[in-house]
């Protein structure tokens, strides 16, 4: 009978961090509900890759970013005029001074960072 107990406590504890996990990914298929997530990661990942050059406001105001001339990415007209195809590319691939990621960085994270660089937009 404690064992019967014991695996059905065992599997309900493992269904429910499951489920905790599932949730915290996103996939629990209702749209708009990862928003939050989707944005807390994508200030992590801006944060811990990007925000050494153009700041954590976006503005490129930092040592490094001056050093390397790191554009205002908060700024509305830059942002126009780089679709989100066009930022993904360029953190993947590199663009000017700055390093590719792609080799560091998952598609997720890239993806991410860059929504969450379009929410600086000012």
């Amino acid at each position: 009978m404690r064992t019967i107990k014991g695996m059905i406590l065992l599997t309900s504890v493992v269904l429910f961090v499951a489920w905790v996990a599932g949730a915290a990914q996103g996939v629990e298929g209702k749209k708009g509900k990862s928003a939050p997530l989707k944005f807390e990661r994508g200030k992590v990942v801006y944060l811990a890759n990007c925000a050494r050059c153009h700041g954590a406001d976006g503005l490129g105001q930092t040592t490094m970013g001056k050093m390397v001339e790191a554009p205002d990415i908060s700024d509305a007209k830059w942002q126009s005029k780089r679709g989100k195809s066009r930022m993904i590319s360029s953190v993947s691939r590199g663009r000017g001074q700055m390093p590719a990621f792609a080799k560091k960085l998952t598609k997720d994270e890239i993806a991410t960072a860059v929504a969450y660089v379009r929410t600086l937009r000012k």
